[in-house]
């Protein structure tokens, strides 16, 4: 199978569940174990299928948006119901101290900007239900931070989307180097995740 038949059984499989693809990949990568997946990279999957018109891109972006939305308001209701519970189960201290004083800070800033935080951007979340913070504020913000972050990525996909066809192109004309191109983009990828998995790590010692 060469790459742009790869190309076309993904998307057959987008076609088939994106939906529920986009909602997982978006709660999953909020989650403390984020870093299993490449769950910017599958939004952005989905904004590049939608761009055929197989795909809604409204029904993509919304689905991106409730399950990163829904990672945020579980994180916020489990650290209002159990404390710092989690946070010494996990052995999160670290992450969980510096979600702390960056919501301390920067309050509602810091609420519609976490996203971009890896590491914690779900611990800001669970701090702000362990500290109290205004549900209706949280609620809110949070909302705006997850449309944000999902809109973006979804929408990088899109405008690749759009370039499909010179794409296609470049890849039939490169032949093996577009294996070799495609498998340095998957070590990239496990670089990035082995990155940001290995100061969580750390953290545990």
């Amino acid at each position: 199978m060469d790459l742009l038949q790869l190309i076309k059984t993904v998307e057959g499989v987008y076609v088939l569940y994106g939906y529920t693809i986009a909602f997982l990949a978006s709660l999953v990568e909020i989650s403390p174990v984020g870093w299993t997946i490449p769950g910017g990279a599958l939004l952005a999957l989905g904004g590049f299928y939608s761009f055929s018109g197989k795909l809604s891109l409204f029904g993509i972006l919304l689905f991106s948006w409730l399950g990163s939305w829904s990672t945020f308001i579980l994180a916020y209701l489990l650290g209002n119901s159990t404390g710092y519970f989690f946070v010494r189960k996990l052995r999160q201290e670290k992450n969980a101290e510096k979600a702390k004083s960056l919501l301390e800070k920067h309050g509602a800033v810091i609420l519609t900007t976490s996203m971009m935080a890896n590491l914690t951007r779900f611990w800001v979340a669970y701090i702000a239900g362990t500290e109290g913070y205004s549900f209706l504020k949280f609620f809110f913000y949070s909302s705006a931070a997850s449309l944000t972050w999902s809109s973006l990525m979804v929408v990088i996909g899109y405008l690749a989307g759009s370039e499909r066809e010179q794409l296609e192109s470049v890849l039939a004309k490169l032949g093996i180097a577009s294996w070799l191109l495609f498998f340095g983009v998957v070590v990239l990828l496990y670089l990035k995740a082995h990155h940001e998995f290995h100061p969580a790590k750390e953290a545990k010692h």
